[in-house]
C-alpha cells in the first residue's frame, strides 16, 4: 500500500495525494504517459515487495489486457528506470524472477507523511491536546492537492485511490469531532451536510451531525435527522443504526448530549443491529416508515408460523417463535414485517432491538408493565445474541410472568439454548425457524423492486447467493452506478465486499483466527488436520472450535464450510489484500488435499469429499467443477471382486455397454480379479457401479488379442517408451456406472478419486490410460488434465482412449500445470458486470 513508513528520509519525494508527481530537490520530474504512471504507482503501492509482471499487466488493463501486455510493461519499467537514474535513483527498481521491486528507503512520500501526521494527532488527542491535534490533522489534510492519483488509469490505481480517499474521509471525521470538542458546533453543522451528500451511508457523519445540531440548540432537527437515517438504513440495507448512533439518539432524547464522546473508526468490525422498540424506544411520537410492500419478498414459511401463533394464542399459553440465522439473512427485516402483520391483526406490538444489556433489561421491565392488561400482545426481541447475559432471567423469570396469551418472537444468530429445549415449562410452546437464503425467484423480485438496471441483475444475484443484505446493498450501489456513472466498478465492488465482510463476518479475535476463516472459505471442507497443515503455529483445536461456533459456518459431514456470498467475499478480499499470503495458503491446502487426503481416501464418502475439495480449489479453471458433483451422497460401500460377483459384473457390462465390453470384463476378471473395485448399496447390497484398474508390465500376446483396446494401448506405449525394469502402466479399462453415464455424480466422483490417487501415488507408474465410453463428455476434462487422446487404430468400437506419460510429465510437475489459473483466473468478481438480454457479458 502507498503510505508505508520509509526507512530513511530522501531528497526525492513522491506525491500521490492528488495528481502524481516526483520532486527531486527543486525539480519536478515528468513521470510520462498516464499508463506509465500507473505502472510506477503500482510499484509504489507495493514498495519493498515483489510485484509480478502479471500483476502489473492485470493492474493496468484488468480483463482487457492486450497480447503484448508484458512487453509494454517492460518498456515502461525501462523508461522509469532511466528517469530515476538521472536523479541518483538508478537502484530504486530491482528485477527479480518474474517481477520487480521498488526500494522504499530511497524516497519520501506524501501519503506516508499524511499517515504519520494523523497518528501523531491521535496521540496528542489521547493526551488531552485537543487544539494541537486538530491543527495537526488540518496540516495532514493540507497535503492533499486533489483526488488521489488523479488521472492515473487502471484497476490497481482505482483500488489505491479508493483506499487513500477512504483514509482522507476518516481523517476528516476525526477533525470534525475534535472541532466539536473545541466548541465549533455551528461551523460543523454547516460543513457536514455536503459530506453526507457525498457519503449517504456513512454512519459516523450522522453521529457528528446529530451532536453538532444538538449542541447548537437544534434538538428537534437532530431528532428529525435520526428518523431520516433510521429509515434510510432500513430501506437501503435492511439494517438499523449502529450502537453509537443509537446511543447519541438516546442522549438527545434525554437532552444529555455529552461533549466527551469518542469516535474510533474501525474497518471490518461487526456493525451490531439497530434498536427499534416500536412503542417505547423509537423517537417519541414517531412511527418508522416502512419500505414499499413490494420490496419485502419471501419468508412465507416464517410468516405462516407467526399467523398460526396469532390464531392459536388466545388462551393462557404463551406462544414463542425463535427465528435464527447469520448476520445479513434478513432477521430484522422479517421482524419489522411481522410487526406489520400483528398490527394488521389488531395486536399491540413491543419491539426491542439490540440495546446494551442493562438498557435492554430496563426496557423489558417497562414493557412488562405496559403489557399488563393488554389482550394478545406481541413482543419482538431482535439481536438476541447481544443479550446472552439476560437469557436465564428471560427464560426462567421474565417471560413466565407475561400475560398468558402473549406472543414472543425472538430473533438471533443462534437458536434457543439446550436449557430452553429441556425445560418442561416450555415443552410444546417453542417453534424454531432457520432463515435460509432467498430463492432465485425471490432474489429476482428483490432486485427488480430496487429498480436495478436489468443488465446488472444477474451479476448481483450471482454474487449475493440469496443473502438479503448483500442483495440489497449491491442493488442500491448498482442502481446508483446506472443513474450517475459513479462510483467506478472497482470502487463499487470494494465497497460492497468490505461491507459484506463487516456485517457477515464481524470481528475476529486474532490474526490466526482470521487465517482460519480464510482457509475455511477457500477449502471445500475444513477439518482440524487441514488447519494444522495450513496455519502453522495456530492451535488447530481452538481454531476449529471457534469456527464451528460461528453462525455463518456450516457443519457438514466432512468438515466445516463457509458458503454463499461470504465465501466469495473472503476469498476476493484476501487475494486483493495479500496476494502472496493467498498463494501460500492455496498451495498449502492443495498440498494437503492432493497428497495426504487423496492418498488416504478409501471410503467412498471420503473420496467424494476429496474430489469436491479439489473441484473447489480448481473452480477458477471452469473445467473440473463441471465434472464433480456439488451436493448429494450415495449410500454405497466399496469392495473388491469375489468369484461370486463375476457373473453380476459381466451382466451389468453387457446391459450397459454391450457384448464387446462384457467379454472384456469376463476376460480380465479371469486374469486380474484384484483390479476390479465395486460400489454396492449399503442397505440392499445392489451393485451400483464398478471400475477396473489393470496393471501391465509386459502383456502376453493372448491378452493383447483377447482385448483389442488393450492392444491399441500397448501399441501406443511401445511407440512412446521402453517400460523400465520394475515399472508398469495402468489402464482404467472399465468405468461401468449405468445410472450416471452422461453426468457427474457421487459415483463418478469416487472413480475420479481412485484414478487420481493412482496417477499421483502409485509407485512405479510410468504411464496411465483411461478408456471412456462417452468420449465426447469427458474430452474437455481429459484435455484440462493433460491426458492426450490416442489416434485410433481400430474403428469397430465407440470408445475414446486417453493417456499420460508420467516419465515425461511427472506428478509433481503435472500438479502445477494450472496453478496460475487456479490462483488468478477470474481475479475480479463478476459483480456489476453488465450483461445483455442474451446473457453475454458486455
Amino acid at each position: 500500500m502507498i503510505g508505508q513508513p520509509n526507512v530513511v528520509s530522501a531528497p526525492c519525494r513522491f506525491t500521490v495525494l492528488g495528481p502524481p508527481g516526483l520532486h527531486c530537490g527543486e525539480t519536478r520530474l515528468d513521470l510520462g504517459a498516464p499508463q506509465q504512471q500507473a505502472v510506477l504507482m503500482l510499484l509504489l503501492a507495493n514498495s519493498g515487495s515483489l510485484v509480478r509482471i502479471g500483476e502489473l499487466v492485470d493492474g493496468l488493463w484488468g480483463e482487457r489486457a492486450p497480447a503484448t501486455g508484458e512487453a509494454v510493461i517492460r518498456t515502461y519499467i525501462s523508461r522509469i528506470r532511466r528517469l530515476l537514474a538521472e536523479h541518483g535513483l538508478g537502484s530504486a527498481i530491482s528485477s527479480q524472477s518474474g517481477g520487480y521491486m521498488l526500494d522504499p528507503s530511497l524516497f519520501a512520500l506524501d501519503a506516508t507523511e499524511f499517515a504519520d501526521l494523523l497518528e501523531t494527532a491521535r496521540q496528542e488527542r489521547a493526551s488531552g491536546q485537543i487544539s494541537v491535534a486538530a491543527n495537526r490533522i488540518e496540516q495532514a489534510l493540507g497535503l492533499w492537492t486533489g483526488t488521489a492519483l488523479a488521472g492515473v488509469p487502471g484497476e490497481a490505481a482505482e483500488r489505491e485511490r479508493f483506499r487513500l480517499e477512504r483514509l482522507k474521509l476518516i481523517a476528516t471525521q476525526e477533525l470534525l469531532q475534535l472541532r466539536l470538542e473545541l466548541g465549533e458546533h455551528t461551523e460543523v453543522v454547516a460543513e457536514v451536510p455536503l459530506l453526507i451528500e457525498q457519503n449517504r451511508l456513512e454512519e459516523p457523519l450522522y453521529e457528528i451531525y446529530l451532536l453538532a445540531l444538538c449542541r447548537s440548540g437544534r434538538r428537534a432537527e437532530a431528532l428529525e435527522i435520526y428518523r431520516t437515517v433510521y429509515d434510510l438504513l432500513g430501506k437501503e440495507l435492511g439494517v438499523g443504526p449502529g450502537p453509537r448512533l443509537r446511543a447519541i439518539h438516546d442522549k438527545i432524547l434525554r437532552t444529555d448530549a455529552d461533549h466527551d464522546d469518542e469516535f474510533a473508526p474501525a474497518p471490518w468490525t461487526e456493525r451490531p443491529a439497530a434498536c427499534s422498540p416500536r412503542e417505547s424506544v423509537l423517537p417519541v411520537g414517531t412511527k418508522p416508515e416502512r419500505p414499499p410492500g413490494g420490496q419485502f419478498v419471501g419468508r412465507g414459511t416464517e410468516r405462516a408460523a407467526f399467523q398460526d401463533l396469532l390464531k392459536k394464542c388466545g388462551g393462557e399459553r404463551l406462544g414463542l417463535l425463535f427465528v435464527r440465522g447469520p448476520a445479513g439473512i434478513g432477521k430484522s427485516t422479517l421482524l419489522r414485517k411481522l410487526a406489520d402483520d400483528a398490527t394488521a391483526a389488531g395486536r399491540q406490538v413491543w419491539h426491542l432491538h439490540g440495546s446494551a444489556t442493562a438498557e435492554a433489561r430496563e426496557c423489558l421491565e417497562r414493557f412488562a408493565e405496559e403489557l399488563s392488561g393488554v389482550s394478545g400482545p406481541v413482543l419482538l426481541i431482535d439481536s438476541f445474541e447481544e443479550l446472552g447475559d439476560l437469557e436465564p432471567w428471560l427464560r426462567d423469570e421474565y417471560l413466565r410472568k407475561l400475560p398468558g396469551n402473549t406472543i414472543i418472537v425472538v430473533a438471533g444468530r443462534t437458536g434457543p439454548s439446550a436449557a430452553w429445549l429441556t425445560d418442561p415449562a416450555w415443552a410444546g410452546t417453542i417453534v424454531i425457524r432457520h432463515l435460509e437464503a432467498l430463492t432465485v425467484q425471490e432474489s429476482t423480485a428483490l432486485v427488480e423492486a430496487r429498480g436495478v438496471d436489468p443488465g446488472l441483475r444477474k451479476s448481483i444475484m450471482d454474487f449475493a447467493a440469496g443473502n438479503p443484505f448483500a442483495l440489497s446493498l449491491a442493488a442500491e450501489v448498482g442502481r446508483n452506478m446506472s443513474a450517475t456513472g459513479q462510483p467506478s466498478r472497482r470502487d463499487a465492488v470494494r465497497y460492497v465486499v468490505d461491507n459484506v465482510l463487516e456485517l457477515l463476518a464481524g470481528s475476529v479475535p486474532t490474526d490466526m483466527h482470521r487465517w482460519a476463516l480464510y482457509v475455511c472459505a477457500h477449502a471445500r471442507h475444513t477439518t482440524e488436520d487441514l488447519l494444522s497443515a495450513v496455519v502453522p503455529g495456530g492451535q488447530a483445536v481452538e481454531l476449529f472450535d471457534w469456527l464451528r461456533a460461528q453462525p455463518y459456518v456450516e457443519t457438514a459431514a466432512h468438515g466445516l464450510d463457509v458458503n454463499g456470498v461470504l465465501r466469495e467475499a473472503l476469498d476476493y478480499h484476501l487475494r486483493w489484500r495479500d496476494p502472496v499470503g493467498y498463494e501460500r495458503m492455496h498451495r498449502r491446502i492443495r498440498h494437503y488435499v492432493m497428497d495426504e487426503l487423496l492418498r488416504d481416501a478409501r471410503d467412498p464418502h471420503a473420496c467424494v469429499a476429496v474430489m469436491r475439495t479439489i473441484s473447489c480449489l480448481r473452480r477458477r479453471g471452469g473445467v473440473v467443477c463441471r465434472y464433480v458433483s456439488r451436493v448429494g451422497e450415495e449410500d454405497v460401500r466399496a469392495s473388491g471382486a469375489t468369484p461370486a460377483d463375476h457373473d453380476e459384473l459381466v451382466t451389468m457390462a453387457r446391459e450397459s455397454h454391450g457384448e464387446f465390453t462384457a467379454a472384456s470384463v469376463r476376460f480380465w476378471l479371469g486374469r486380474q480379479p484384484e483390479a476390479f473395485s465395486l460400489l454396492r448399496c449399503r442397505k440392499s447390497n445392489r451393485l451400483r457401479a464398478f471400475m477396473s484398474w489393470l496393471t501391465l508390465r509386459t502383456p502376453e500376446r493372448e491378452e493383447l488379442e483377447a482385448d483389442p483396446v488393450v492392444g491399441e494401448i500397448w501399441h501406443d506405449v511401445s511407440r512412446r517408451m521402453t517400460v523400465p525394469p520394475g515399472a508398469h502402466i495402468a489402464i482404467t479399462r472399465h468405468l461401468i456406472c449405468p445410472d450416471f453415464e452422461a453426468k457427474p455424480s457421487p459415483i463418478t466422483d469416487v472413480f475420479q478419486a481412485w484414478m487420481m490417487r493412482g496417477w499421483l501415488h502409485e509407485p512405479g507408474l510410468v504411464a496411465s490410460y483411461l478408456v471412456a465410453a462417452n468420449g465426447q463428455l469427458w474430452r474437455p476434462l481429459m484435455d484440462y488434465l493433460g491426458q492426450y487422446e490416442l489416434e485410433r487404430v481400430r474403428a469397430d468400437h465407440p470408445y475414446a482412449i486417453f493417456g499420460h506419460d508420467w516419465l515425461a510429465d511427472p506428478p509433481e510437475q503435472w500438479r502445477d500445470h494450472h496453478l496460475e489459473e487456479e490462483l488468478w483466473a477470474e481475479r475480479h468478481l463478476n459483480l456489476f458486470v453488465r450483461q445483455d438480454v442474451s446473457g453475454v457479458d458486455d
